[in-house]
Parts: structure tokens; C-alpha cells; sequence
């Protein structure tokens, strides 16, 4: 006869070993779901990238301000969709990557890398008159100059100082700039002149004062738009994403506001002294920028004339700024008032201006200028094609700064910075 102790040790023997085989079923299920779970992830990542390699790439199925759903290998089980967002001088680019209800994401802003080929300096268009350099103006890198060249000169009591006039190639300009991208100032004129409330933006009409709120706007979500007809006062606020500020008068940032990536229109736009954030700005009849300021990476600084803009429209930069990213000047060829880009001294560049205007240099560039009329105003005079006490060295510009297509001759897309 079995004794009843032998049977109780018996009946929790053969429930340990229950137990410890339900244990290890369930973590062999688990981990299979777990590496199910992960080689499924990995696959969404992986088609993801493949996504926007596709809008980095010279692709015509996805137009600009489009979204469109895409099967990857033709086996209706691998799709993205894929948008194009067009977002002030540069792109915002999502890939969304789906596999049954699951989905994987990537944003980035994108811009454009300048072809190693097409790396200059100083681009002055030829309007048969030489360029003078005075003082300790030095410029590095390849150049395109008038036929006249470059000459060195003595005005407001300093002669050229220095072994090379320029260190660096020389090649022959044209009459005329490239011509700047059509799209940029579309896109650009478009929104100075709509009207009309778009479906896919979240419209908030202002009066005076945008202030006191900390606002982050995802580019999955629609634009968040603050619009007025009356001049608007940034202050005492984060702002920060998928947010545009319009003004049919005047924006005026103040420096206790925090902006990231917003976008700012109006005919007038003021960045009050010891700002600092990353915006982009654009106009049709000045920007002025006070002291101390720093528009970080990666700022754009437009100005576009329009018919109404006045006699002289100017982007101004004040003594100690800095802008590092784009700044540019677009007024039609027939147009015959004046634009001009003003850099203060110890104002500095770290990146790209174009200008089809004049421009008034007195501080340093880190990166490119192409201009088509150099303007240098001192106390005493006004001087055409002269440069005094300047740096421009486009060796300085770091390799990794991705630009945006301002003439409308680069065609390598990059990933400025990742979004969310």
C-alpha cells in the first residue's frame, strides 16, 4: 500500500514540474512574440529609410505639398506613405511605414548639399567694372569676377594689406546672377497673397500680441497658423514645430521669446537685440536685426520685393550678429528700385546669400556670396565694388552644412535635422 506522505510528495513533484513546463512554454512563446515583435520593427525602420531615400532621391512620384501611398516590392504587404511638405526655403520630408496595425515613422527636414563642383566664394556679376579690395580684406576660395578682375585700392585712409589680392582660382562671371529658384519665391509670394482658409491648416486670427504660451506643433498635425492684419508682438513664449506667424503689417520678435523652426511673414519684420533661436523669415520691404542677435541652424533670412514694397527694401544686420543658414534677396530683373543686404561690422555669416540687389559688407562670411552690385557705404562716400576690412572663406563653412537651393543649381538632397 502506498503511503498517503509519498503520494502528497508525488502530487507536488508532478506540480513543480507543471509549473516549470508552463514557464517555459509561456517564455518560448514570449520570446517568439518578442522577436516576432522586433524583426517587424526592424522591418518598419528599415522601410521607413527605404521611404525617404526615395524623396532624398531625383523621384517624380511624390510632387511637392503631395501624399501618396506607395507599395515597396509590388507585394501589397510592404507600403509607405510618403509626404512632401513644402516649409519655407526648405522641405519637410515623412515616411510612414506600415505593416498590418503597425507603423514606424521618420520626419527630417531637408535641404540641399552645394556640388563640389559648384564651390565658390565670392560670385559678382560682370557689369564691366573691377573689384577693389582695401584694408585687410581677405577672400579664400574659388571666385567668379568681371572681366575687369580684381585691383587692390586706398580709401577712407587704408591700401590693400596683404601677399594675394585673392587666394584662391579665378574664373570670368556673367552678365547676370543665376537665376534664383522659381519655387522658393512661389512659395514665397503665395502666402503673402492668400487669402482664403486652407482645410489642412488651423487658422488663429490675433490682434496685436502673441505671448505667454508654450505651443509645439507636430508636422503630422496641421499648420498652426496666428494671422493678423494688425502688427504682431512675439514675447514670453515657446513656440516651436509646425507654427507660421503672417502679418499684413509687421512682426516684431522680442528676445524673451523662444522660436524653433517656425515660420514668420510679413511686409516688415523686426528681431529686437539678444534674440536667439532658429527661424525663418521672410518679407517684402525690410528685416532689421538688432544687436547681439543669433539666428541659429538652420535660419533663413528672405527678402522678396513686391510691387508695393518701397523705394529701398533692405535686410540689415547690426553689430554682432551672427546668422548661420541662408540669407536672400530676390527683386524682379525690370524692377528698377533697390534692395540691398546691409551686414554691419562684426556682423558674421556661417553659410550662403544671394542677392540680385546690392549688398553693403562690412563684416565676415563664413561660406558663399553671390551678389550683383556691391555697394560700400562709409561716413564720407559711397563706393561701387569696393570691399574694405572683409573676410569672405568658404573653407570655414563646415562640410557638413546642408543649404538651401537658392539658385536653383544643386540637385543632392540631405537631411538638415531629424523632426518629430
Amino acid at each position: 500500500m502506498i503511503k498517503a506522505g509519498s503520494l502528497f510528495y508525488a502530487i507536488v513533484i508532478s506540480l513543480i514540474i507543471a509549473i516549470v513546463s508552463s514557464s517555459l512554454i509561456l517564455f518560448s512563446y514570449l520570446t517568439h512574440i518578442q522577436f516576432e515583435t522586433f524583426e517587424i520593427n526592424q522591418k518598419l525602420q528599415l522601410n521607413a529609410d527605404s521611404g525617404l531615400n526615395l524623396l532624398l532621391s531625383k523621384q517624380s512620384l511624390v510632387s511637392l505639398n503631395e501624399t501618396k501611398t506607395i507599395d515597396l516590392y509590388e507585394q501589397e504587404v510592404d507600403s509607405v506613405e510618403l509626404t512632401r511638405k513644402c516649409w519655407g526655403a526648405y522641405e519637410i520630408a515623412i515616411s510612414k511605414a506600415i505593416f498590418k496595425n503597425t507603423s514606424f515613422l521618420r520626419i527630417a527636414l531637408l535641404g540641399f548639399n552645394v556640388d563640389d563642383s559648384n564651390i565658390y566664394s565670392l560670385y559678382l556679376s560682370d557689369k564691366k567694372k573691377p573689384l577693389a579690395l582695401c584694408g585687410k580684406t581677405k577672400i579664400k576660395g574659388a571666385v567668379f569676377l568681371p572681366k575687369a578682375g580684381v585691383k587692390s585700392a586706398y580709401i577712407e585712409g587704408q591700401n590693400f594689406v596683404g601677399n594675394n589680392l585673392i587666394e584662391g582660382s579665378i574664373k570670368q562671371s556673367d552678365t547676370t546672377l543665376p537665376e534664383f529658384n522659381k519655387d522658393i519665391i512661389e512659395h514665397i509670394q503665395t502666402v503673402f497673397s492668400k487669402r482664403q482658409i486652407s482645410e489642412n491648416d488651423s487658422i488663429i486670427f490675433l490682434e496685436n500680441e502673441l505671448s505667454g504660451d508654450s505651443l509645439e506643433n507636430s508636422f503630422l498635425n496641421k499648420s498652426l497658423i496666428f494671422k493678423s492684419k494688425n502688427s504682431i508682438r512675439v514675447f514670453e513664449g515657446c513656440y516651436s514645430g509646425n507654427i507660421v506667424i503672417i502679418s499684413d503689417k509687421q512682426v516684431t520678435i522680442s528676445s524673451t521669446a523662444i522660436l524653433h523652426d517656425v515660420l514668420i511673414f510679413s511686409p516688415k519684420v523686426i528681431v529686437e537685440k539678444e534674440f536667439k533661436g532658429n527661424v525663418q523669415i521672410f518679407a517684402s520691404d525690410s528685416v532689421i536685426i538688432g544687436k547681439n542677435v543669433a539666428l541659429i541652424y538652420p535660419s533663413v533670412i528672405g527678402l522678396v520685393r513686391a510691387s508695393q514694397s518701397p523705394n529701398v527694401a533692405a535686410i540689415v544686420l547690426s553689430d554682432n550678429d551672427t546668422v548661420i543658414g541662408n540669407i536672400f534677396i530676390y527683386k524682379k530683373a525690370e524692377d528698377l528700385k533697390q534692395a540691398g543686404l546691409i551686414l554691419a561690422e562684426k556682423s558674421l555669416v556661417y553659410g550662403q546669400i544671394y542677392s540680385n540687389g546690392y549688398v553693403d559688407v562690412k563684416g565676415t562670411i563664413y561660406g558663399s556670396i553671390m551678389n550683383d552690385k556691391i555697394l560700400l557705404k562709409t561716413a564720407t562716400s559711397v563706393y561701387e565694388n569696393h570691399l574694405l576690412n572683409v573676410e569672405v572663406d568658404r573653407s570655414k563653412l563646415s562640410k557638413y552644412f546642408v543649404g538651401v537651393n537658392l539658385a536653383d543649381g544643386s540637385t543632392i538632397k540631405k537631411v538638415v535635422k531629424w523632426k518629430n
